[in-house]
This record gives C-alpha cells, sequence and structure tokens, in this order.
C-alpha cells in the first residue's frame, strides 16, 4: 500500500507524523470582561508553568504551551491532549498590554490584562451650592 500524500486520501482528522510536530491543538478558553480589564481562561490540562509561552506583538495576545506526557506507566486510555497548545485573540484599545499578569493552576491558565486609568469606569461627586 502507497503511503498517503495527499489530504483527500486521509481519513478524517488522520495527520502524518510531520504534521503531527506542526500542529496545535485550541484550548477551550473563557474570557470575561471587568471594570478594571479583561480576563482570560484557558484550559490546558498537563501543561507545567516553564512550558507556557505568552506574548503580545501588534494588539495579538498570543498563548503556546506544551503538555507533556505522563512519564510513569503506560498510557491505557487517554482523551487529553498531548502536544502543544495555541490560542491568538486581538485584544481591544481599551486594555493596556503592560498591564498582563498570568497564573497556572490545576491545569487552568488565567491571563488578567488590566485597562489604563482613563480606560476605567470612575464615579463622578456632584456637588452642592454650598460646596
Amino acid at each position: 500500500m502507497a503511503p498517503k500524500n495527499d489530504l483527500a486520501e486521509r481519513a478524517p482528522g488522520e495527520v502524518t507524523a510531520q504534521e503531527r510536530k506542526t500542529q496545535y491543538f485550541r484550548p477551550a478558553v473563557d474570557i470575561s470582561e471587568h471594570a478594571d480589564g479583561l480576563i482570560l481562561r484557558y484550559d490546558m490540562p498537563g501543561v507545567a508553568k516553564d512550558h507556557v509561552d505568552i506574548s503580545i506583538d501588534k494588539g495579538t495576545l498570543s498563548v503556546v504551551g506544551r503538555a507533556q506526557p505522563e512519564t510513569s506507566g503506560t498510557a491505557v486510555y487517554r482523551e487529553t491532549h498531548v502536544g502543544d497548545y495555541r490560542r491568538d485573540f486581538t485584544l481591544p484599545e481599551d486594555v493596556d498590554p503592560e498591564k498582563v499578569t498570568a497564573k497556572l493552576e490545576n491545569g487552568v491558565l488565567t491571563i488578567h490584562v488590566g485597562k489604563p486609568e482613563k480606560a476605567k469606569p470612575r464615579r463622578i461627586a456632584v456637588a452642592t451650592a454650598k460646596d
């Protein structure tokens, strides 16, 4: 049987070893907006803190994480991905790319992108005639 070189000849979802090296999994992400900025939560099981790369370039937030396979025992069944995760998001203009923090806990990467002071809502006090 000849090797399958044409994508049209492959079964759906079938990838070669070379393609697997450059393929990224898309982690599930929840994004919420708060008065002080955005919070993005990425599900990235198996990714260690030192295997996460977060960058902002030209208004695009990029997150890449490398999940490491379990080193003890032999995998009998696996539903989690082992490989590279990647998601890119275009940030809105009212956030400050200089105010970014990130933490990884229990397989969830949480990124907070702050808003500049001028973009945050503020309350204006109303003075009386006596003031």
